[in-house]
């Protein structure tokens, strides 16, 4: 008999096999991946060397029984996969978003602290060892007490280009920029402040009410290795799919932060910001400002003394960029990383704090209250 952790994965796209890779890594034994469609499951197990493929997830989990199940479905195919996951005591691995609702995310979340399982959600991108060294820097009072924080994260991609169409591009299956972005962009600003996530608002808009669907595209990686360009012409033959889920937004934040009360926004979206502008995250302190070039993936961190016209690069120390595992490319890595934590908690082991359901659940609730744009929502207190 193994002495490992089993795990099963349900989903077999790009975060099926993150989340197999990622669980591997960490130790764990992957049994079985699930999916809808045969012949495509069967080719990922047969790459990833996992012993079964399955298309009935339930039989699956209810005969293999695993220690873990790993969620890389749509989100809206989620929560039945949980209830019988928290049934069965299995702990929980899945991507983001939780849920297509707030009220949905909800049920999920109380499902998993009433079953007591661990539950791990999968925003990763916090991961960066950018992130950790900026948590670093404002622990040593670098900039003072921080006061306020701005993050831009704007599109270069041509207008003549568009996107083809995927459950992302539709509401009821979790997908739009708030679902998809959000989720990492706020576990990020968490993870740098060590703050807590008190109320959201905001707004947020769809750009384009139709996408053309390109025939047996499973995975987008497929699509951007022949070179990720689809212009109107070549579209121009396809079926064309409704479209609802918002590609761009607006949002302010307050978080709590060593007892201050600091205020966040964030442009995230479409735009064609010229050649000097920089997409990045801002902090502002009493003392200072630290300035990051890139938000998802940050290439360079700058402080502007409030003393000095001067800003000068605070280079990321290795020590941080080695406690990141290098398994694959950088998304694969930071899967890792939260499997790594994940594991050491389930059993009992020292690990860094991850992101788990209730702040999935959170998450869900800041962007409801984005999409209804209806002012401040009061995010529920750490009781709850």
């Amino acid at each position: 008999m193994s002495s490992k952790l089993t795990a099963v994965t349900i989903g077999a796209g790009w975060a099926g096999e993150g989340h197999t890779k990622a669980l591997e890594f960490a130790g764990v034994e992957v049994q079985a991946i699930c999916a809808r469609k045969l012949d495509v499951v069967q080719n990922v197990a047969k790459r990833l060397n996992v012993a079964e493929a399955s298309v009935n997830w339930r039989e699956t989990l209810e005969r293999v029984k695993p220690n873990i199940v790993a969620i890389a479905t749509p989100a809206a195919l989620r929560e039945p996969v949980v209830e019988v996951a928290t049934d069965l005591g299995c702990h929980i691995y899945c991507d983001k978003p939780l849920a297509t609702n707030a009220d949905e995310a909800g049920r999920i979340y109380q499902l998993a602290k009433s079953a007591n399982v661990k539950h791990a959600y999968a925003a990763t991108h916090r991961y960066d060892s950018g992130v950790t060294w900026l948590n670093e820097l404002l622990m040593k009072d670098t900039i003072g007490t921080l006061r306020d924080i701005v993050v831009t994260t704007r599109g270069r991609r041509s207008p003549s280009l568009i996107m083809p169409w995927s459950w992302m591009q539709t509401l009821d299956a979790g997908g739009g920029a708030l679902n998809n972005g959000l989720p990492h962009m706020l576990g990020i600003l968490q993870a740098i402040t060590g703050g807590r996530l008190l109320r959201s608002m905001g707004e947020a808009r769809v750009l384009t009410n139709r996408a053309p669907v390109i025939p047996d595209l499973h995975d987008y990686r497929d699509w951007l290795k022949k070179g990720g360009e689809l212009t109107r012409e070549d579209a121009a033959h396809l079926e064309w799919r409704p479209v609802d889920a918002d590609n761009i937004f607006s949002a302010l934040f307050q978080f709590r932060v060593n007892h201050v009360d600091v205020s966040a926004t964030i442009l995230f979206g479409a735009g064609q910001p010229v050649s000097t502008d920089i997409n990045g995250i801002r902090l502002y302190g009493d003392k200072g400002t630290l300035a990051t070039e890139g938000t998802f993936f940050l290439n360079k961190i700058l402080l502007h003394n409030n003393n000095s016209e001067e800003a000068r690069e605070l280079k990321v120390p290795q020590r941080l960029k080695n406690q990141l595992p290098q398994i694959g490319d950088f998304v694969q890595n930071r899967w890792c990383a939260l499997a790594r934590d994940f594991l050491a908690d389930i059993k009992g082991q020292d690990h860094q704090p991850y992101l788990t359901f209730r702040d999935g659940w959170y998450y869900q609730l800041a962007i409801e209250s984005i999409r209804k744009g209806h002012g401040w929502l009061e995010l529920p207190g750490d009781d709850q």
